[in-house]
């Protein structure tokens, strides 16, 4: 038989592969790699298993990194494995620090304990860092990152590369000594001791010699704003940061850097900003390979690569405020913690989904048949709190229908709508609806009132400042799969609604604090009453409603009201009718079922007739109110009534009442 095309192609390309990677023959890697490529059959057991030509990819990385480890480590006639050992003379040529060692967390040594260990990732900003740190003048480093980023496995890596002499000349072969200001603080009695040591320990890193200091959280200890117990050591340390002798790298957040450092600038001239981002997936994949073996020995569980793979896929999907590896870290922990209390063995990604979803309240993973009922029944669902308005039901059905099933990839959030409408029609219930039904609860809306933002200096409480937490920002930081419910849009600024444009189309809006706030897992609703005298007409003169969206969309263009560039953001522009007689004899028995189930909790059976609902129809129709009005009879006519019989002892448990139509009195049956 002739050798199918495909594997042929498949040795070809493993040629090329181990040629790349600068192996001298074809090994089994290169082989796996290839195949994946080329070979259908194998490519279909990918496929059975949920694995992809990228994922068998990085398996052999990960595999050829291990092997590659192991046989470095036999070497120990090499160059850097006798370095690791150490020498005394260094030790000894260095001057004596006793204060600083009192006071300090040696990072040297523990990097030595550690077995010098393999940083990933932040290549670039090691290196700038470390070429900081080498120059006579301006010679401190200002580590600046989100909390997770990495920030220390810089200093780590500083450690790393200077014991094994593979640094810049002026960094070799130093300690970097990490300063325990708080431990400093708690032992010392008052601001003017702790200042004295301090001066004494700068002293001592200066006569040293061979010391690079390290201060975490640096923005805790400077400016007149410390925390409790703290002390500004700024005007200790301004004297030996010009002195090329004193190297120091200090940590902080971009949050510290605004509020407090920038806020000194005789002190931040005389550091390099070093900016710290998150390491790329593909880097975070080898960070929790190198953990993989540390956590299967500790909790005796074996954890699967596509595991690790879904841990990636989800953090940056519904997590993309937080930053890699530090997400991805954490979200492992917690799975093979969750494993650990089972009596299965391997982490799958059947873990991961449900310690995921329970974290963050986002159904993720495969469909489970509860979210699947709720998805392809959404309509009737959602009608069960709303009457008509089927076409807002079936715009935002079809939407959540899309974002779940990813058809597509999408960066906006999951759907955007603009609801026009007289007031008490239904605009608000339906978002509530949704919220309950699919999101959870009512809870998981966001509501913001946008008439309480008619002016520009208003954009600081949405997006908020160093000062306040964002009205908008905060709560989608803290409930990223949630509706967000914009009432009455149009009496917002427009310069409000130019940075909802850009929400609308990209997805995210940067807050008070640079920080990005995403909205990938969210719906926006917005709704608004202007123009629905053009509705009530076309109801009473009885014009073809296809047209009504049209005509209303003019007149708001027309009266300037809102632009065509931010209409067009929206997915869907849903018109609500208003609601005739029919519909709100239904609405009043979806109101009156809300008493009666709340009085079957008290053993009270409450019978609703006919009568009752159209009387509450007769007092309270308005097509210019909706709904709105009934509600306002209800409370009135029924519930005043029932909580008075209630708290009188009129009624009782077990007792079955009407309310009589026309005097509104309770009688029993």
């Amino acid at each position: 038989k002739e050798t199918p095309l495909e594997f042929q192609e498949a040795i070809l390309e493993s040629l090329k592969i181990a040629q790349e990677k600068g192996h001298k023959r074809v090994e089994v890697g290169d082989i796996l790699s290839s195949l994946a490529k080329h070979d259908l059959i194998f490519r279909k057991i990918l496929i059975d298993t949920r694995l992809k030509a990228e994922d068998i990819d990085n398996l052999v990385s990960w595999l050829e990194s291990l092997e590659e480890t192991i046989k470095k480590r036999k070497r120990f006639w090499e160059w850097e494995n006798l370095i690791k050992l150490g020498s005394i003379g260094k030790d000894w040529a260095a001057g004596f620090s006793p204060t600083l060692d009192k006071f300090s967390l040696d990072i040297s040594r523990a990097t030595k304990r550690k077995n010098f260990p393999q940083i990933i990732g932040h290549e670039k900003e090691i290196s700038q860092m470390e070429r900081i740190l080498s120059r006579r003048e301006i010679n401190n480093a200002l580590i600046v990152g989100e909390p997770g980023s990495g920030r220390k496995s810089l200093i780590e890596a500083l450690s790393v590369n200077s014991a094994l002499g593979k640094s810049l000349a002026e960094v070799n072969y130093k300690r970097i000594i990490q300063l325990d200001l708080p431990s400093l603080l708690a032992q010392t009695g008052n601001p003017e001791e702790c200042e004295t040591i301090l001066d004494t320990i700068f002293r001592e890193t200066i006569s040293a010699g061979n010391i690079i200091l390290v201060i975490d959280e640096f923005h805790d200890f400077v400016g007149d704003n410390v925390r409790p117990g703290g002390i500004d050591i700024s005007g200790v340390i301004l004297p030996y940061l010009p002195l090329p002798e004193f190297q120091i790298a200090a940590i902080t957040t971009y949050e510290g850097l605004h509020k407090k450092i920038e806020l000194k600038p005789s002190l931040l001239n005389l550091f390099e900003k070093v900016e710290v981002s998150g390491v790329t997936e593909r880097e975070t994949l080898f960070i929790l390979e190198n953990l993989v073996p540390l956590l299967e020995f500790k909790y005796k569980k074996f954890i699967s690569y596509p595991a690790l793979r879904d841990i990636i896929n989800y953090c940056e999907k519904y997590m993309p405020s937080a930053v890699f590896p530090e997400k991805a870290i954490n979200l492992l922990d917690e799975s093979i913690v969750h494993l650990a209390q089972t009596k299965e063995k391997i982490l799958l990604p059947k873990h991961v989904a449900n310690i995921f979803s329970e974290k963050i309240q986002i159904p993720v993973g495969e469909l489970e048949k509860k979210e699947k009922d709720v998805l392809l029944n959404l309509e009737k669902l959602i009608h069960q709190r709303i009457i008509n308005q089927e076409e807002a039901v079936k715009e935002v059905s079809t939407a959540l229908r899309r974002a779940r099933a990813e058809i597509s990839s999408r960066n906006r959030p999951m759907g955007n709508f603009l609801f026009l409408g007289p007031t008490g029609v239904g605009k608000t219930e339906t978002s509530k609806a949704l919220a309950e039904f699919y999101f959870g609860a009512e809870k998981k809306m966001i509501r913001l009132d946008m008439s309480e933002f008619q002016q520009v200096k208003d954009i600081p409480r949405l997006l908020g400042s160093s000062g306040e937490e964002g009205l908008l920002t905060t709560k989608v930081r803290e409930n990223p799969f949630s509706v967000i419910l914009l009432d009455e849009i149009e009496k917002t600024h427009p310069n409000i609604l130019n940075l909802f444009l850009q929400i609308l189309d990209e997805g995210f809006v940067t807050d008070g604090l640079g920080r990005k706030v995403f909205f990938r897992d969210t719906i926006i609703i917005a709704t608004s009453n202007a123009g629905y005298q053009i509705i009530l007409k076309a109801i009473e003169e009885k014009t073809d409603w296809s047209g009504v969206k049209q005509k209303l969309l003019k007149e708001l263009f027309e009266k300037g009201v809102f632009r065509p560039e931010f209409i067009n953001r929206f997915d869907a522009v849903v018109v609500f009718k208003p609601l005739d007689k029919n519909n709100l004899l239904k609405i009043s028995e979806l109101m009156l079922q809300k008493i009666k189930k709340g009085l079957k909790e008290k053993e009270i059976e409450f019978v609703i007739t006919e009568l009752l609902k159209g009387k509450i129809v007769e007092l309270s129709y308005d097509p210019k109110f909706g709904a709105r009005e009934m509600r306002r009879v209800i409370q009135d006519k029924i519930e005043n009534v029932l909580a008075q019989a209630l708290l009188s002892g009129e009624i009782q448990r077990g007792e079955t009442i009407e309310i009589d139509s026309d005097s509104f009195q309770i009688f029993k049956k």
